[in-house]
């Protein structure tokens, strides 16, 4: 398990658990993997600090209730994903337009992502007014997803949950062994899924 400086909430589609390639859900592995890391699983929620109801890591932080302090990893729009080919791989703050802005002063205590398919997740973006209160972060990933034909991603730059939380912490400035260690665990998810897969052949 390792220590985080910062929380993690993840915000689950309640289809997402009964999905046919649950087993290698990356929502999972972050959870078991990272701390503070919690996953809520739900359409929508009055509140932040509703939200983080059952986040224990986290129910003394009083300031960590102010959603000012969290970022929520932004799913962009289609314009976004054709000017994305010109981007290069970071981490890109957004106003409440979703264009381009300059980084708050005020630091990042929280992460916010949204665990879903595209649709799901834009859906839970919408019913989760809140959210527009949270400071707004857009990745273009370094690389494609890992998750290759076992899911197939809408838009280049669409990641795994994993993928996108790990790329993000490494651009937070968080020590990159981190991410190196969350892909691998994927990686080692998805062989072993891609094994179980072939003996039902």
């Amino acid at each position: 398990m390792t220590d985080l400086p910062l929380a993690v909430l993840i915000l689950q589609h309640p289809q997402e658990p009964s999905r046919k390639d649950n087993a290698v859900s990356s929502a999972r592995i972050l959870a078991e993997n990272l701390n503070p890391c919690h996953v809520n699983t739900g359409l929508s929620w009055r509140n932040l600090e509703a939200a983080l109801k059952k986040f224990t890591a986290i129910q003394g932080a009083a300031d960590l209730k102010k959603p000012s302090l969290w970022a929520t990893l932004y799913l962009g729009t289609q314009k976004q994903s054709k000017q994305n080919e010109a981007v290069e791989p970071g981490l890109y703050y957004l106003d409440k337009k979703g264009n381009p802005k300059e980084p708050d002063s005020e630091p990042i205590g929280g992460l916010i992502l949204l665990d879903g398919t595209w649709a799901q997740a834009k859906t839970m973006w919408w019913r989760n007014a809140w959210l527009l209160k949270t400071k707004r972060i857009h990745l273009i990933p370094k690389q494609k997803s890992l998750y290759g034909n076992i899911r197939k991603e809408p838009r280049p730059e669409c990641v795994s949950t994993l993928e996108a939380a790990a790329e993000t912490l490494s651009f937070l400035g968080i020590d990159p062994s981190v991410e190196v260690m969350l892909k691998q665990k994927f990686a080692q998810e998805l062989q072993n899924f891609k094994k179980g897969q072939g003996q039902f052949k």
